[in-house]
Order: structure tokens, then C-alpha cells, then sequence
């Protein structure tokens, strides 16, 4: 209770006497934690770097009773994961602590949550991998918007944003978020295929920003725009099919737009399109 609460003064009492060990459930759990069914078997430097406690956990990194490595490193996975950057400078400093354990979660997690300081540490350190399981860490980023930490894993050279079949740009563009789209757009690494996946799944959800944000890239194959005009017609959203119709790549309206606009339309949103199709040049 005493480290889940940040109880300073109780933590550094207890650690005094000889018979209490840092994991003991006096200096760990709560009351409803002892009582109740479900105990959580975490030690007390797990507790207090989960919880973001800087004081509790430098008291416990001065015990040599206490293991900062213990479950796996979950102290500076804990912290990583919750954003707490003056915990992660404390753990990471420590020699026992291995900020790259269990896959590099610490990263992953920190990159997911959008938490740039921690991000920050933890690149710095030598012992992390970026790219670890498939670049996840730049795919997290890219799909909840974060795009100050998309933009330091980007300029890590170790770091692909291609990475799973460019699953970072496609999710950033079925998120909608524009500024990591534009942000992986301006790297080379992000191909050709990507961009086609990307605007069509842009397409179907009816993101018409991002639609043409992709379009204004030369890299989009013209052959990609019959799927997404296909997907946008189906789901009913006009203005995507607007853009899509008005670009210059999408050849032979006459044999294909037709055949789309009466798979399964709503009467109103196929005149909709019909109408607009027919004020098209040529």
C-alpha cells in the first residue's frame, strides 16, 4: 500500500526494519488487494514505477534487497507504458535494468501511448531496438496520431515505416490523422503498394482529406482508383467519389463508372454521382 500510494516517509520507515522485504504485502498491496480474490503479485519497486511514485522508487533502488529486473524488467515497462519520464531516467540508469526486455515493450509501449519524452530515453539508449516485432513501435504511433514520436522513429535509421506491408501509413489514413500521413508520405521508404492500400481503405471510410492527400502523390498507381472508387461508391460517400472521378490516373470512366454506380447505391446518392459524372469533360 505504502509504494502503490507513494507514501515516502512509510516506505522509508519500513525499509529499516529488518524484517520486512521490500515484496512483502506491507509495503506492496493495499488492504482490498490482501482481502480480496485476486492478488496481484507485483514487488514494491513494480508498484511504485507503475504509479509514476519518483521518491518510493529511488528509496527502493537504493535497497539492495530489491531487484528493478525483476517480472521480466515490468518496472520500466510499467513506467514506459504510463509515460512516467523521471521514473524511466532512474531505471534506465541502473545496470540491471534491461530496457529492451520482453520484445522491447517498453518502447512499444511508450510509442503507443504517445508518450515523446519517454520515447526520447529509450532511443537513446543503445541496448533498444525500435524496430523490434515488425517496427511496432512507428505502426502504434502512426494509427493513434502521435506525430511527434512518429517523427523521432522516423528519423532512426534502424527504423522501417514500411514495415508490415506498410501497415504505419494505412492505419494513419484509416485514423484519419493527416500529419502522419504527410509525414510518411515524405519518406522514400513508404512504396507504391502502400499508397494504393492506403487510399483505398481512405475510400471506403469516406476520409475525403486523406483521399487527397494521397492523391496529390504522383506515386498512386491510376489502376488503384477503380478499387477505391468501387469501395467509396458502395458506402455511399459522394465527395470521395467526387475526388477520385476528377483525377486525371482514372482512365476509361465510360467503361467502369457506370458499372459501379448501380452495384447496390441508394437511388439518391447514385444521382448524386451520375450528375456529377456527366458535368466531367470528355
Amino acid at each position: 500500500s505504502a509504494t502503490r500510494n507513494g507514501h515516502t516517509e512509510i516506505v522509508k520507515y519500513l525499509l529499516t526494519k529488518s524484517r520486512v522485504v521490500p515484496g512483502n504485502d506491507a509495503i506492496c498491496y493495499s488492504e482490498h488487494d490482501i482481502e480480496g480474490s485476486f492478488t496481484l503479485h507485483y514487488q514494491a519497486l513494480q508498484y511504485a514505477s507503475k504509479h509514476g511514485h519518483t521518491e518510493v522508487v529511488q528509496l527502493l533502488l537504493a535497497d539492495s534487497r530489491v531487484d528493478p529486473s525483476a517480472l521480466f524488467n515490468e518496472a520500466i515497462r510499467s513506467a514506459s507504458k504510463h509515460g512516467y519520464t523521471e521514473v524511466v531516467q532512474l531505471l534506465i540508469a541502473e545496470s540491471r535494468v534491461d530496457p529492451s526486455a520482453f520484445f522491447n515493450k517498453a518502447i512499444c509501449s511508450a510509442s503507443k501511448h504517445g508518450h515523446t519524452e519517454v520515447v526520447q530515453l529509450l532511443l537513446a539508449d543503445s541496448r533498444v531496438d525500435p524496430s523490434a516485432f515488425f517496427n511496432d513501435a512507428i505502426r502504434s504511433a502512426s494509427k493513434h496520431g502521435h506525430i511527434e514520436v512518429v517523427q523521432l522513429l522516423i528519423a532512426e535509421s534502424r527504423v522501417d515505416p514500411s514495415a508490415f506491408f506498410n501497415d504505419a501509413i494505412r492505419s494513419a489514413s484509416k485514423h484519419v490523422h493527416i500529419e502522419v500521413v504527410k509525414v510518411l508520405l515524405a519518406d522514400s521508404r513508404v512504396n507504391i503498394y502502400a499508397f494504393d492500400s492506403a487510399i483505398r481503405s481512405a475510400s471506403k471510410h469516406g476520409h475525403a482529406e486523406v483521399v487527397k492527400l494521397l492523391l496529390e502523390d504522383s506515386r498512386v498507381d491510376g489502376c488503384a482508383l477503380y478499387y477505391a472508387i468501387h469501395r467509396a461508391s458502395r458506402h455511399g460517400h459522394v465527395e470521395v467519389v467526387k475526388l477520385l472521378l476528377a483525377d486525371t490516373r482514372y482512365l476509361n470512366l465510360s467503361s467502369i463508372v457506370f458499372n459501379v454506380l448501380f452495384i447496390a447505391l441508394p437511388s439518391t446518392v447514385t444521382q448524386k454521382l451520375l450528375n456529377f459524372y456527366l458535368q466531367i469533360p470528355g
